[in-house]
């Protein structure tokens, strides 16, 4: 099965899992005996459709149609950037991740820049939290050199690559989620 090839339920369903599961194979998460993650992924569309991800001990993952109770983190996107998503967000987890999403209690927007002068929305709740609340403003270049670590966050803000509304200290407190 091919990316390109599936449709977006089969994506979520079979090549998201397929694709988390490999990557882990190739890349073992130390020191995450004991853990579990919980996303609920909520893809905004023609069908809007819910799923609930969970990963146990960064070895198994589960895809719950229709979501799960109080899951670690809400992720509200359209459902045409699922596909780059999941690639770029499932090249950087650890524990240190894990350990400040479980830590984290809030709700971020991100506003992206993207290409064509569109902005791609994508709203995370961590742990059921709508507050603090923060936005978080940059183009999609600058967010990527983030997600790999190129860029650090504090580093950006500084240098006025992005921008922040909201509450500062919970911001801060999301450093720990980037590599």
């Amino acid at each position: 099965m091919t990316e390109s090839s599936v449709t977006l339920q089969e994506y979520v369903e079979s090549y998201v899992p397929g694709l988390v599961s490999k990557r882990l194979q190739e890349k073992p998460i130390p020191d995450m005996e004991g853990t579990e993650f919980s996303v609920q992924l909520v893809l905004k569309g023609e069908k809007n459709l819910v799923y609930g991800i969970s990963i146990k001990d960064a070895r198994e993952i589960t895809v719950h149609p229709g979501g799960l109770e109080n899951p670690m983190l809400e992720v509200t996107i359209p459902e045409e950037v699922i596909r780059p998503l999941v690639d770029m967000v499932s090249s950087f987890t650890g524990r240190k991740q894990y350990d400040a999403v479980t830590a984290a209690k809030g709700t971020v927007t991100f506003e992206i820049g993207m290409p064509g002068n569109w902005t791609l929305p994508v709203t995370i709740k961590f742990n059921g939290a709508d507050s603090p609340s923060v936005t978080i403003s940059a183009s999609s270049q600058d967010f990527a050199k983030m997600a790999t670590g190129e860029l650090s966050g504090p580093m950006a803000f500084m240098q006025g690559k992005v921008k922040l509304d909201g509450d500062m200290s919970f911001a801060l407190s999301l450093a720990n989620l980037m590599p």
